[in-house]
């Protein structure tokens, strides 16, 4: 139900006095006087248990309008928000920024401040919406793209910490920090994950499944896969030519050394199969003979640990490294805002990127190994945010060493 032209809220007397206005410092950039046209914005995050908001309010003294707000895709049922394009200061005297109130999207629920009046607010930046009353949200957003088994999940108590620090500060940063998942698993199996430990689990905004063969997207409803991700595999790309390739190495190593993994772990960009520590290398020659000779360009990636390993052979265009790459450009973040997190071989790729990378404490051999290698190399590396090292080694484990990472990178 709108509300109706001479609402309450559009009065002009409403706004006398300005009740719950964001008391902040204002950057020199913003409290400069700028040029017709010239636009920043303002990003609003609500809490609250409504499935629909609308934020009605006025920019810079104009007409009031009605803004649906979105439910954020990592705390879907905590949070909504929106960002609306706002000139650098107020161009009618007198009017505020952005002067508003928020509604329920289905039924005639209001929510304003506890004393009264309209929420107001005269600066650029990042704000929340909580117990009535309007707060300045500071702190720099950041992107987060982890590896779930072994590194964000493992251990439930660490999980558990993170969600409510990623749901309590970081979700609200800027115009909103981005959780994205990076794993092995198909998108079944992390459903299936997200119902067994969902209550103490921090929801994604993204998914990277299948060892970066796959990416979707959640618009706080459902899941969406990328299409246009996925067309791109099909370049230097045979599946019928791979598992030929993988059935001939399988043929040369003998069943007994090498088989493939159940059709719930495949796809058609992924042909994963489990192969002994004592057959991996002459597999893997095998598979880049018949490769080269078919003309197809693939990307072998082992993970896992004992006498068997993961062996994903997917297009040369997937990986975790490249569809972290992809996400980022997506949502816009900045190299240095984007850090990686990963315990096994298989994320070797995605923490080999220029952008910040987590090793947490209770990683594979194999990844340990790739870390000690690489810190020959990188030792001395102040690439990282703050002019600190990018590759951060966690003494603690799974989530604890996510947050310890952060922290030395002063992101958290």
């Amino acid at each position: 139900k709108l509300p109706p032209r001479g609402c309450p809220a559009c009065t002009r007397s409403a706004r006398n006095p300005r009740v719950h206005a964001a008391s902040v410092e204002t950057t020199s950039q913003a409290s400069q006087t700028v040029g017709a046209g010239k636009q920043t914005q303002v990003s609003i995050f609500f809490e609250t248990p409504w499935k629909q908001s609308v934020l009605h309010g006025s920019i810079s003294g104009a007409p009031w309008k009605d803004v649906p707000l979105n439910r954020v895709g990592s705390a879907p049922n905590r949070w909504s928000s929106c960002t609306l394009p706002v000139p650098q200061a107020s161009a009618a005297a007198g009017a505020p920024l952005l002067e508003f109130v928020l509604r329920h999207g289905l039924k005639d629920e209001w929510n304003k401040p506890a004393q009264g009046g309209n929420y107001v607010i005269d600066a650029p930046g990042s704000y929340t919406i909580r117990s009535n009353a309007v707060q300045h949200s500071t702190g720099t957003p950041v992107m987060l793209v982890s590896d779930l088994d072994g590194t964000m999940v493992g251990d439930d108590a660490a999980t558990a910490a993170f969600r409510n620090w990623w749901e309590e500060e970081a979700v609200t940063r800027g115009s909103g920090s981005v959780l994205v998942y990076n794993t092995g698993r198909s998108l079944d199996s992390f459903l299936g994950l997200m119902k067994e430990k969902g209550h103490f689990l921090a929801h994604p905004d993204a998914l990277i499944s299948a060892v970066g063969t796959k990416v979707h997207s959640f618009d706080g409803e459902s899941w969406r896969e990328d299409a246009a991700w996925t067309a791109q595999l099909d370049k230097d790309w045979d599946l019928v030519a791979v598992r030929d390739a993988a059935y001939k190495a399988l043929t040369q190593a003998g069943r007994d050394n090498m088989h493939f993994r159940p059709k719930e772990e495949l796809n058609q960009h992924k042909v994963t199969c489990g192969v002994k520590v004592e057959v991996l290398d002459s597999v893997l020659a095998s598979l880049a003979a018949s490769f080269a000779a078919a003309g197809i360009k693939a990307n072998m990636i082992t993970s896992g640990h004992g006498d068997w390993r993961f062996l994903d052979i997917v297009p040369i265009r997937a990986g975790k490294l490249e569809a972290l790459q992809y996400v980022q450009g997506q949502y816009g973040f900045p190299t240095q805002q984007v850090v990686a997190c990963g315990d096994s071989g298989n994320d070797i790729l995605m923490l080999q990127g220029e952008n910040p990378a987590v090793v947490v404490g209770n990683s594979q051999p194999d990844l340990v190994k790739w870390y000690t290698e690489q810190m020959k190399t990188e030792a001395n590396s102040t690439s990282g945010p703050g002019g600190r090292a990018r590759l951060y080694f966690a003494p603690r484990h799974e989530a604890y060493s996510i947050l310890e990472g952060l922290h030395y990178w002063n992101l958290k």
